[in-house]
């Protein structure tokens, strides 16, 4: 097992059954030092292989994410209080940038904006953090905050599932190494094609 670190890990977790898939999605939510894709499809890994069930599996991993979402809400609370940090958090809700842009959607849609954040890497994370130091309707967002956690944490673990039921890898980490690429390889594509769009737009005469 010294070539599959997502599966050693596994195996610290294992002795605690399905509880253990909760508290490894708390950690990854808490904690984000492990890629978060990686761990739910090893979950998914040591569900084909009989360490757990498939919908116990999701189900805890779920309720283990959206109570990490939870603590780092309380956190952008915490960190929002006080009148010298209200005055900083209008400032942002303010700026003209990316993320003032950002911050005023969320106001304004409390529901759609954390639901794809949950779906973006860069983003899912901090959403909640960013929610919490925000005014917004808390129960659209917890809402849209477990939605999004579902298709994600639900995607990933079925991922791994159905590699090794189709006769895939055991490695958890090569499972994980290959959605990785896939990922990269859909992003990549996904640029050049919206790249190319764009310059054919910038190109093409204007007909009157």
């Amino acid at each position: 097992m010294t070539d599959d670190p997502l599966g050693n890990i596994l195996l610290f977790a294992a002795p605690l059954g399905i509880a253990g898939v909760f508290l490894m999605a708390l950690f990854e939510r808490i904690v984000p030092v492990l890629p978060s894709h990686g761990l739910y499809a090893a979950i998914g890994v040591a569900a084909a292989e009989g360490a757990w069930g498939l919908p116990a599996a999701i189900i805890l991993s779920v309720l283990g994410s959206g109570a990490g979402a939870f603590a780092t809400y309380r956190l952008g609370i915490r960190l929002a209080a006080g009148e010298g940090r209200a005055i900083r958090i209008r400032r942002l809700l303010r700026r003209r940038d990316r993320l003032g842009r950002y911050l005023r959607g969320l106001q304004r849609r409390s529901g759609a904006l954390p639901f794809v954040a949950q779906l973006l890497p860069a983003a899912r994370l901090v959403a909640p953090l960013i929610a919490g130091a925000t005014p917004h309707d808390w129960r659209r967002l917890s809402v849209a905050t477990l939605a999004g956690l579902t298709v994600w944490n639900t995607t990933f673990i079925a991922i791994g599932f159905v590699m090794v039921q189709l006769g895939g890898p055991t490695n958890a980490t090569v499972v994980s190494a290959t959605i990785l690429a896939l990922l990269a390889g859909f992003f990549i594509v996904t640029r050049l094609a919206r790249h190319r769009r764009m310059r054919l737009a910038s190109t093409t005469p204007a007909y009157r």
